[in-house]
């Protein structure tokens, strides 16, 4: 079997696997509106799945229906963790480890393996993928990145505070103390820039939304253009952006302005409270009562485990090594500590 066959049952088994799971996924959400974004995910895949068939079926190539035992455990995997971490996370560990599908698409319409026929629904598929990305945008909950990303704001700040005053104040409660201040005045200001960032974005979202919807009552060729602009933004060819275009003119809304789901109160709330629970764990050494050299290396050994395991959530939710982002928070938090003991430690120096 050559490389080229290979490819062709491997992009065969991966789109089969997509609308397994994005079927079985819509299957156990409850959000109606998300089940029918599912389900729409999961046919665009089941037809790519179907084009890949008919190319290996001329090809002579055997295809098999049903998914081989590994990917009908990693089904269960990412049903399992739906359940568990909800389905923003989810979608995120499902695509973190997958090429970039647009750029693979772009590749494979370009190769002469493929005939004419086949290169034109190649270039169709890779428009399917980018609309899929901004469907994904939508479907995408901003409740766990909210939460992940206070969490590390929190340990980061505080255990920066707490080791500077560690430095200048002897004791443990006293630096407790400080370092409880600045938590909560760091979960004022985090909750109100959430309430404020989530209400303009979801404000101008709907502004936009409504803007588009009048402006397809009047005029659905200007909102045909603008679809062709953005697809061609992407690097689109401006014929195969036009002809995919015309279909998409009614949900046109959903592909240029998403809907902003969160609501800016519980984004606040959620922000809010992520902060304070990052902020609390490099306190916990002084609550207890250590002070001094123990209770400065148990802060940062509690802080550095917790940053190292909040930093590789994040770099799942940023699609990148979930070890090197673990690493590089850490390292930098650790260091930041480092830093402001140091000033702490000079300011107690010449206060003496």
């Amino acid at each position: 079997m050559n490389v080229m066959d290979k490819t062709i049952l491997e992009n065969y088994k991966e789109e089969l696997f997509d609308h397994e799971v994005y079927s079985r996924l819509a299957q156990i959400e409850k959000d109606e509106k998300l089940r029918k974004t599912l389900i729409k995910l999961a046919e665009m895949e089941g037809k790519h799945a179907e084009f890949w068939k008919t190319v290996a079926e001329k090809r002579g190539l055997r295809t098999k229906r049903k998914l081989p035992i590994l990917d009908k455990i990693r089904l269960y995997f990412y049903l399992t963790l739906r359940r568990v971490l909800g389905l923003d996370m989810t979608i995120k560990v499902l695509e973190s480890g997958e090429e970039d599908d647009v750029e693979k698409y772009r590749k494979l319409s370009e190769k002469e393996d493929f005939t004419e026929e086949e290169r034109k629904e190649l270039k169709n598929i890779m428009v399917d993928e980018m609309v899929h990305e901004k469907v994904l945008g939508n479907v995408e909950a901003k409740s766990i990145g909210d939460f992940v990303y206070g969490i590390s704001d929190g340990l980061v700040e505080v255990l920066a505070a707490v080791s500077g005053l560690s430095g200048a104040i002897s004791s443990p409660l006293f630096v407790a103390l400080g370092g409880l201040i600045v938590g909560a005045s760091g979960t004022l200001s985090m909750a109100i820039g959430a309430y404020l960032s989530t209400k303009s974005e979801k404000d101008v979202k709907v502004q936009e939304r409504r803007k588009l919807e009048l402006e397809k009552s009047i005029d659905q060729n200007a909102v045909q253009l603008r679809l062709v602009n953005f697809f061609t933004e992407l690097g689109v060819n401006v014929n195969l952006a036009k002809r995919v275009s015309t279909s998409l003119v009614n949900v046109a809304e959903d592909i240029l302005y998403p809907e902003v789901r969160e609501n800016p109160i519980r984004s606040a709330l959620i922000t809010g409270l992520s902060y304070i629970t990052g902020a609390i764990i490099p306190i916990i050494p002084y609550l207890i009562g250590l002070s001094g050299v123990v209770g400065l290396i148990s802060s940062y050994i509690v802080a550095g485990i917790s940053t190292l395991i909040v930093g590789s959530i994040i770099g799942i939710l940023s699609g990148i090594s979930p070890i090197k982002k673990g690493a590089q928070m850490t390292t930098l938090a650790l260091l930041a500590a480092l830093a402001t003991h140091g000033l702490g430690y000079l300011a107690s120096t010449f206060i003496k």
